[in-house]
C-alpha cells in the first residue's frame, strides 16, 4: 500500500468505526490491529474562551486558512487525546503556487500505541483564502486501509465569507477497502465559523478562528453517525486544535511543537 492510496485521509478508529471516518479528524490512531485499542489522555484543562472580534493584528499573518503551515520543510508534532493517545509528525514536503491558489503537501506519521501509519496528503488554499479538502477525509487511514472512490471535495470558506454568516453545505461519499472488507460512507455536512477565539495548547496561546464541521454520515458498516467537528484555525498558519464529537467517538488534536512561529 502506497502513501498515495491513503491520499489525503483525516483519522478515525474504534474497531470497525475505524471504517466510519479518517483524516478531518486526527485519528488515524489506530493500534497495529486495527482495532483502536489505546490508552486514554484526560481533555484539555483550558477550553476555549467565548468568540470575540478578530484581533488587531490578524491580518499581519493573513487571513488565508491553512491545515498546515505554507512553508517547505516546516514541521509540527500534535499530541492526539481522548480515545487513543499519541503524536501525528507533520512534515511540510512542498508548497506549490498556481491559478487554483497554494497547495501544501505534507507527510504525517501517526504513532499511537502499534504499528505507525505515514502518509501522504494535500491541502489547496484558494486565492479567496478558502479551505479545501479531499473527501477521502472521511476514510480511515489505518494500517491495511485503501481509499477506492471518492466524491466531491469539502471546501471551508474564507473568513470573511464565514464572518459575515456564510455557511457551505454539501453532500459526498467515499469508498474503501482493507482488512477483508469493502466499506462506504456518505456525509452530509455543514460548515460554519464561530468567530475568533483565543486558544491554549502546549505550543502556545493564540487567537484562532474556530470552525464547526456539523456531519451526518451513513457507514455501510457501522450505520448512522451524527457528530460535530471543531478546528481552530490560526489564519497563515494552519490547525493549532481540533475537538470532535461523533457518538461514541471523541477526541482532541493539540499542536505541541512546531518549527514555524505560532504566536
Amino acid at each position: 500500500m502506497s502513501a498515495r492510496d491513503l491520499r489525503p485521509i483525516v483519522r478515525i478508529r474504534l474497531g470497525v468505526a475505524v471504517a466510519v471516518l479518517g483524516l478531518l479528524v486526527p485519528l488515524a490512531a489506530c493500534d497495529g490491529d486495527g482495532d483502536g485499542s489505546g490508552g486514554s489522555t484526560p481533555p484539555p484543562t483550558s477550553p476555549p474562551a467565548p468568540a470575540t472580534s478578530a484581533p488587531p493584528d490578524a491580518g499581519a499573518a493573513g487571513d488565508a486558512l491553512y491545515f498546515y503551515p505554507p512553508v517547505e520543510g516546516a514541521t509540527l508534532t500534535y499530541a492526539l487525546g481522548g480515545m487513543a493517545s499519541g503524536t501525528s509528525e507533520v512534515v511540510v514536503d512542498s508548497v506549490t503556487t498556481g491559478g487554483d491558489g497554494d497547495v501544501v503537501t505534507i507527510t504525517e506519521t501517526v504513532n499511537s500505541g502499534g504499528t505507525p501509519v505515514t502518509v501522504e496528503r494535500s491541502f489547496t488554499t484558494g486565492p479567496d483564502g478558502g479551505l479545501t479538502v479531499s473527501a477521502a477525509a472521511f476514510a480511515a487511514s489505518a494500517p491495511g486501509m485503501e481509499v477506492t472512490a471518492t466524491g466531491d471535495d469539502l471546501t471551508i470558506p474564507p473568513i470573511s465569507e464565514l464572518e459575515a454568516g456564510g455557511t457551505a453545505s454539501g453532500e459526498t461519499f467515499v469508498e474503501f477497502s482493507g482488512a477483508g472488507f469493502d466499506g462506504r460512507s456518505d456525509v452530509v455536512y455543514t460548515i460554519s465559523g464561530r468567530g475568533f477565539e483565543s486558544v491554549t495548547v502546549p505550543a502556545g496561546t493564540v487567537e484562532a478562528y474556530a470552525v464547526e464541521l456539523d456531519l451526518q454520515l451513513e457507514n455501510s458498516t457501522v450505520g448512522s453517525v451524527e457528530g460535530t467537528m471543531t478546528y481552530w484555525f490560526l489564519p497563515g498558519f494552519g490547525m493549532v486544535r481540533q475537538d470532535f464529537d461523533l457518538g461514541p467517538i471523541t477526541g482532541t488534536t493539540e499542536l505541541s511543537e512546531s518549527s514555524e512561529p505560532v504566536a
